[in-house]
């Protein structure tokens, strides 16, 4: 990659050429090496170079590795594209020990639930109830929840048939519900905002939790993550009514004190189900997870594996990673070209080899994307990351919400 530095830059040549080296030592990438994973990788570094500055300013060890998902790719909220927060992956910084954390990850709890439907799914009957469900006042452990839950972003709620379901002991109809929770999100800025310090660094500004503050919001984050599971459970019953839960993970949270996963799922144990949602038609996935990377794995994926760390390595094995869907997809990018750092901020300069010219961009919003289809299951098998369970049809897809 190819940087160039604009006058007033706070590094000198030599040493933002030494971080940027050095991060690269600790970005791991299981993903399909297209130009949305190059853009990703871009973010990815300039995030562990800021981790790395920010602990040796704080008297840490330099502890700081990515690892990227097969659905590693970009943010598209321009201030954590600004802050260079990755997507589709695991971020770590410490041993588990180290009492900090950045707060401008800004964990949504978003993830998905696959729940079995007994009755043949009526879509009007469906936006009936969701409609009705506006009257209610739908609590947990008092906690009103909001009812926007499947019309913004990428969440929906949708339906499919279960292919080969009576040979996989499986119901015939399942509903994915992907959904976040907002009402934790807005309470966990808010005490970053009044409890963390605003730290200035070369590759950007960082919301630094420290000591006590860190294990408040740690707190805070496990119970954030079970209230986001019960809510999406709790949806599904007011709409479906009780039935089986096939799965229920959330893929963007806190994971640790000094871990999170931002846009992947991770496996707790071998055999657990997962569901990968892809925008080929619309297809979807179930998934059982296997313990991994294995060291035959690792070695496919870096170069000089008796290089690294022995903390990375265990990290590495210990990863436990599954992609949760397709990921963003550039439609018009080939790749990037170079990145202009300026005092303030980034330029991502991208070329395209069917267009004359190239285009510059401050975050990734606006720019002409879909989802990824093709590659991320094969990456899956390859890297044996988990085995494919059973293949959805898709039935009905709302984005409504009342």
């Amino acid at each position: 990659m190819k940087y160039e530095l604009r006058k007033g830059y706070p590094l000198k040549r030599e040493e933002f050429d030494e971080r940027m080296k050095n991060a690269e030592k600790y970005l791991f990438s299981l993903g399909v090496n297209d130009p949305a994973e190059e853009v990703g990788r871009t973010n990815a570094l300039f995030y562990l170079a800021k981790i790395h500055y920010i602990q040796e300013k704080l008297g840490y060890k330099p502890q700081g590795m990515f690892i990227g998902a097969p659905d590693f790719t970009f943010q598209t909220t321009p201030h954590k594209f600004y802050g260079s927060v990755p997507e589709g992956g695991k971020i770590i910084w410490g041993d588990g020990s180290y009492d900090l954390i950045l707060g401008e990850m800004e964990f949504d709890f978003c993830g998905m639930l696959v729940g079995a439907v007994k009755n043949d799914p009526d879509l009007e009957e469906i936006l009936d109830t969701l409609y009705k469900m506006k009257e209610k006042n739908l609590e947990i452990g008092g906690r009103k929840i909001g009812l926007r839950n499947f019309s913004q972003g990428s969440h929906f709620l949708n339906l499919y048939e279960v292919k080969n379901y009576e040979v996989l002991d499986l119901p015939k109809v399942v509903a994915v519900l992907h959904t976040s929770s907002d009402e934790m999100r807005d309470l966990l800025i808010k005490f970053v905002r009044e409890r963390s310090e605003e730290t200035q660094t070369p590759f950007g500004e960082s919301c630094v939790l420290q000591g006590d503050n860190a294990r408040e919001y740690e707190r805070l984050c496990k119970y954030a993550s079970e209230f986001s599971r019960r809510k999406r459970k709790l949806l599904f019953e007011e709409i479906f009514g009780s039935s089986e839960i096939i799965a229920n993970h959330n893929h963007y949270e806190l994971t640790g004190l000094n871990e999170a996963i931002i846009g992947c799922n991770i496996i707790s144990k071998r055999g657990e189900v997962f569901v990968i949602t892809l925008s080929d038609n619309l297809s979807a996935y179930l998934v059982k997870g296997k313990m991994n990377i294995s060291p035959e794995k690792i070695e496919e994926i870096v170069s000089s594996p008796r290089e690294i760390e022995r903390w990375v390595y265990k990290k590495l094995r210990k990863a436990n990673i599954l992609p949760h869907g397709g990921g963003h997809k550039l439609n018009e990018i080939d790749s990037v070209a170079k990145v202009i750092l300026y005092p303030d901020g980034k330029v991502i300069i991208s070329k395209c080899e069917s267009k004359t010219g190239t285009s510059a961009y401050v975050n990734m919003k606006e720019i002409s994307r879909s989802y990824r289809s093709e590659g991320i299951l094969d990456r899956v098998r390859s890297l044996k990351l988990g085995d494919h369970y059973a293949a959805l049809r898709f039935i009905h897809g709302i984005k409504v919400d009342f």
